[in-house]
């Protein structure tokens, strides 16, 4: 299980708190965040936008929708916008996506808000570890980078 922080508008977050908004949809490109890295079984901590992180919810399925062709967008919007409830403006500023991550939410806990520091502009950021009140975020990337910069020397 890996935990993901999604940073959401306030509208969006209070539309999933209430139950109304089941599925969060992510347009993008291939390879970027969270296409391709959040699995069934994950977990998702809401953050409002400038704010703090007042959920969490339990993924249930994800879909992975390859954006080739003319109309493919309104395709998606067609389907799925029941569930997204996004406004005509997200579907526009999406219309050159090459990929929609659809991410099913399931299990939902609220708690009482909490801040995080965090200072750069990611909507998406897969954890290392679930988020802690006051501290600053550390993704799987950044893990990674200072396990491989600080690995001992193989002894010759």
């Amino acid at each position: 299980m890996r935990h993901h922080l999604a940073v959401l508008h306030q509208a969006y977050l209070t539309q999933i708190v209430m139950g109304r908004k089941t599925v969060e949809c992510r347009l993008g490109r291939k390879g970027m965040a969270p296409n391709g890295m959040v699995q069934p079984g994950d977990l998702l901590w809401l953050k409002e936008v400038s704010g703090p992180i007042c959920a969490a919810v339990r993924v249930q399925e994800v879909h992975s929708i390859p954006l080739g062709g003319a109309g493919a967008v309104e395709r998606i919007r067609r389907d799925w916008n029941d569930r997204i409830l996004a406004p005509a403006s997200f579907w526009r500023a999406g219309r050159d996506a090459s990929v929609a991550t659809l991410i099913l939410l399931g299990d939902l806990c609220s708690f009482r808000p909490f801040r995080i520091v965090k200072s750069d502009r990611r909507a998406w950021v897969t954890l290392a570890h679930p988020p802690v009140p006051g501290r600053s975020l550390r993704s799987e990337a950044s893990r990674r980078r200072q396990a491989a910069c600080c690995a001992p020397e193989p002894a010759s």
